[in-house]
Order: C-alpha cells, then sequence, then structure tokens
C-alpha cells in the first residue's frame, strides 16, 4: 500500500514549489529547511510504502505538479528514475548523508541522534549494527552510470 501525504508547507506563502520526498521516513528539520532556503516556500508530499515502480513515481509527480523529487530508494529506482525525469519537467535531488556513527544497538544510536536530531537519523541492520547519519546538503542527480570490467 502506498501512502501520499503533506509533511511540510511553508506557512503563509501564496506559491509553493511542490517536492516530492519519496521515502519511508519523512524529511529531517534541515532537510525541510534547506529545502526552503534553495527553493523558497514549498510543500513537501512524501510517498511512502512499496512503490510500485519508477514510473509509478512519475506519474506521482506529474499528478502532484512536482517540480523537485528527492528519492530515499533503490539505486536501480533512481537510475530509472534519473532516466525518466531527463524528459519531464521535474529534478531529481539526491539528500547527501555523512555517516557520524557506528554502534551496536539503537540505545547508543538515540544518543548520537539526539545530539543533533534535526540533522540525524539513523538505520539498523539485520545483525543489531546501527549506523547514524547526518544530513549534510541536496545535490543534483545529473545522471547514474554503471561502469564493469572484466575480471
Amino acid at each position: 500500500m502506498v501512502l501520499i501525504e503533506k509533511v511540510h508547507e511553508t506557512p503563509s506563502a501564496r506559491e509553493r514549489t511542490v517536492v516530492l520526498w519519496v521515502s519511508r521516513h519523512p524529511p529531517l528539520r534541515a532537510q525541510v529547511d534547506e529545502l526552503e532556503r534553495r527553493l523558497g516556500p514549498v510543500a513537501v508530499i512524501q510517498v511512502s510504502g512499496v512503490i510500485p515502480s519508477a514510473e509509478y513515481v512519475v506519474q506521482k509527480a506529474e499528478e502532484l505538479r512536482a517540480k523537485y523529487v528527492v528519492p530515499v530508494l533503490p539505486l536501480s529506482f533512481v537510475a530509472k528514475l534519473s532516466e525518466l525525469a531527463r524528459a519531464r519537467a521535474f529534478t531529481v535531488l539526491l539528500a547527501k548523508m555523512r555517516e557520524v556513527a557506528v554502534v551496536k544497538g539503537e540505545e547508543e544510536a538515540h544518543l548520537v541522534v539526539a545530539e543533533r536530531p534535526d540533522r540525524r537519523t539513523m538505520a539498523v541492520h539485520a545483525d543489531g549494527t546501527v549506523r547514524v547519519f547526518e544530513f549534510e546538503r541536496f545535490e543534483r542527480l545529473v545522471e547514474v552510470r554503471l561502469v564493469t570490467e572484466p575480471l
């Protein structure tokens, strides 16, 4: 099931740039602040759940008149979305996150996140390892290339 909801809207603005946020998690406060700093007033609409395809994201971006799409998706989805965006009226942005800690347990990770809760989040792995990431900036996705060579 896919859930679509507005998670932020710049108050007191007549017109807002629509940003489609495609992720299980809503944007961090620092991410919203950076979008507003770069784009002016924004409406951030989150698409979460099981995303069926990159084409689905494109369809939603067009329906919602999104000027920007921020995907937090597997690389194969992001690559296809990048390819499809070239012929469309939206830009793909990536949130640049820096790993700040790797810990063994959520309790310790919560303490690290609590130091800067507006810019930090964590990812829990199956083996119990927890990685803490901090938002640095947004980057415009230009292309995704996979380069290989024979063994």
